[in-house]
């Protein structure tokens, strides 16, 4: 026989002794299993807490374990364990497998119950196979089970403990079958799984407990198929990535900081059966979308608290009490309407922080004089009193402005305020002439970019050469951006350059002021609210003569740059520059051709020379770039930084 059929037997047998099938009478597997380095092991008959515990304190390589055949005795134990004595009938006990090196574990087929810690801490256990027959997962059933990555629980289960699968790191999915019975999902059940993403409950769950989803990684929480769910406990979606959440009509109390700091929350439906919000429930949540509320009658303390992207909240006729802090820090805010006719009662400092001065409050006509005469309330703009020429009713007066009334004249019908705002000289039509009142408004006084939404799009125009007693012609253009129709910016001039023209692209209104020695205001827009379509050739140019007076180097600056979309929306963009100089070496010809811009999240660098640049962030770090001609990509956290190329600096946003 050859020495390779002898090792392959061997072999055969080391494997064969290693797996072992037992058929146990409860309270015996100790004398039935004599080799304890078993790495598989099938028991059949019946077993209780005795020999669970076995198992555990004994058989530390065991892997596999199938107790499918297997039937669960109660029983009272001569030792002590985890401070029990007794253990019910077709339930796992208490830590019975915690901390072992388990990879597949199938449960007996009529167990009710696992147990307590049953398998927390098994590092390596991916595949449970759970009976039709498990009604209840105790507290820390998996806990730190961190190899598990799928859950589907049968649909007999009622109940899922205090934090029954919490740090499984893994998990990405947790569902039960379409007929299930859960009825509780417990407080922290899946806290800290970074990686669930997916999670169905069933249309029979009535309560989520407090945390049972913080730290997940769920970026869309959909309930609305859970028609039972009545109560989601305090935190429970605290520290996650969600961007959109949904809860069901039958939903009665969303506890406290439910969503606090989901700062990618942008959407939400709360059900419209909630009656109060709790204290800090949308406190820091990305929400940037009007808000509209039904049936709502108080607001806890800090419930949208520094919700800075908000533009609109209604609140309805219900509404009693609104709590310390509630709106505070709410900078977004545009307009507040509240169709209660009493006014509500607040707690202290509802609106600090917020410029109330400048919002609108809309209030039943009838109760308009109870508003402005009390405390808080009073410090709002009321309808009466709108800023001329601010048709679009965001508090400023620009370029959207401009777009909003092209939306009317061309058809475009808005509610009943905006039309009145939209009739600028007050002459009861809205035609061009109400387009020339608010350009002699945007260029006889400056306007308030602080108010306005931020956006990652990009105007620049090129660096320049240009002699003294020369003429050069600079195009504006748009860099990854689009939708939009109207633009509106300052041009600022070194001395020593002076602006000659600027015109707009074919198709659109440009008009340009000076607004003192250096610097012009330019707005341009499309009468037939066209999309500026920037094929490289720009939205707009300038001309521009040079002087004696013109340094080798210099600036021209574009400041205050706002564009406005469909929506009459408008947005400000980053100021931009571009080098002026009067020098001909080839090497700041070269240099001239350097672009910087943002992609989401990636800093863009396009250079001609192989070399460093330097990264600024505001709050005083640096980073040290090495540039290789061509373009360069370089993901950055959000933040303000400047970019120091070749000289210059280029300042930009990362959102």
């Amino acid at each position: 026989m050859s020495k390779n059929i002898i090792f392959a037997i061997l072999f055969l047998i080391a494997i064969h002794a290693q797996a072992l099938e037992v058929a146990n009478t409860a309270g015996s597997l100790s004398d039935k299993v004599t080799n304890l380095d078993i790495t598989t092991l099938k028991v059949t008959g019946t077993m209780n807490a005795d020999d669970f515990y076995f198992i555990s304190g004994n058989l530390s390589r065991l892997q596999t374990l199938d107790l499918e055949e297997v039937r669960i005795e109660a029983c009272r134990t001569t030792d002590r364990h985890y401070w029990r004595w007794d253990f019910a009938a077709d339930a796992l006990p208490v830590g019975c497998f915690a901390d072992m090196a388990l990879t597949r574990v199938t449960l007996p087929a009529a167990t009710t119950v696992i147990g307590e810690a049953a398998f927390a801490g098994c590092s390596r256990l991916t595949t449970i196979n759970m009976p039709a027959t498990l009604d209840s997962i105790a507290d820390f059933a998996f806990a730190g089970c961190t190899a598990l990555t799928a859950i589907q629980l049968p649909a007999s289960v009622t109940v899922v403990g205090y934090g029954a699968f919490m740090r499984c790191s893994s998990l990405t999915s947790f569902k039960v079958a379409s007929s299930s019975r859960l009825r509780k999902l417990d407080a922290t059940a899946l806290m800290d799984c970074p990686a669930l993403t997916t999670i169905k409950l069933g249309s029979s769950v009535k309560s989520v407990g407090e945390r049972a989803l913080a730290g997940t990684g769920i970026r869309t929480l959909d309930l609305t198929s859970s028609n039972h769910l009545a109560e989601i406990g305090d935190w429970a979606m605290v520290l996650t990535p969600v961007t959109t959440a949904k809860m069901p009509t039958s939903l009665t109390d969303l506890g406290d900081g439910a969503f606090l700091y989901a700062t990618d929350l942008t959407e939400i439906s709360l059900g419209g059966r909630l009656r109060q919000l709790n204290d800090f429930l949308l406190a820091g949540t990305g929400l940037n979308d009007g808000l509209v509320l039904t049936g709502v009658s108080s607001f806890g303390d800090y419930v949208l608290y520094n919700v800075s992207n908000l533009s609109v909240v209604e609140l309805p006729k219900t509404m009693t009490w609104m709590g310390t802090r509630s709106m505070a820090g709410m900078i977004g805010l545009k307009k507040l309407i509240s169709n209660a006719e009493e006014v509500p009662d607040l707690g202290e400092k509802v609106w600090v922080g917020v410029n109330q001065g400048k919002i609108p409050l809309i209030v039943p006509d009838g109760s308009v004089d109870l508003y402005k005469a009390a405390e808080q309330w009073k410090k709002f703009k009321f309808d009466d009193g709108w800023l001329r020429g601010d048709v679009n009713g965001d508090g400023e007066v620009n370029i959207a402005d401009i777009n909003a009334l092209i939306s009317i004249i061309l058809g475009h019908v808005y509610d009943d305020d905006f039309m009145r705002r939209a009739d600028v000289n007050e002459d009861s039509e809205i035609n061009i002439s109400d387009i020339n009142a608010v350009l002699t408004i945007i260029m006889s006084s400056s306007y308030m970019s602080s108010m306005m939404n931020d956006t990652q799009d990009q105007i620049y125009l090129d660096d320049v050469q240009i002699q003294p007693g020369e003429e050069r012609t600079l195009r504006i253009k748009l860099d990854n951006a689009s939708g939009y129709s109207a633009l509106q910016c300052d041009i600022i001039l070194p001395p020593g350059l002076s602006l000659v023209e600027s015109r707009g692209a074919q198709g659109y209104v440009n008009e340009t002021c000076a607004m003192d020695a250096t610097t012009s205001r330019a707005v341009l827009y499309s009468l037939s609210h066209s999309a500026f379509d920037d094929n490289g050739d720009g939205v707009f140019s300038i001309t521009v003569r040079a002087d004696d007076d013109l340094a080798s180097e210099s600036e021209i600056i574009l400041s205050g740059i706002l564009l406005s979309d469909d929506e009459n929306v408008g947005w400000h963009v980053a100021d931009c520059s571009a080098r002026v100089n009067n020098t001909t070496g080839v090497e700041d010809l070269m240099a001239q051709n350097d672009r910087v811009w943002v992609e989401g999240r990636t800093l863009c660098i396009d250079t001609h020379f192989n070399g460093p640049a330097m990264v600024a962030a505001v709050n005083g770090t640096t980073c040290d770039l090495s540039l290789t001609a061509g373009v360069n990509r370089y993901n950055l956290e959000p933040g303000i930084y400047v970019v120091v190329l070749n000289g210059k600096s280029y300042k930009i946003a990362i959102r």
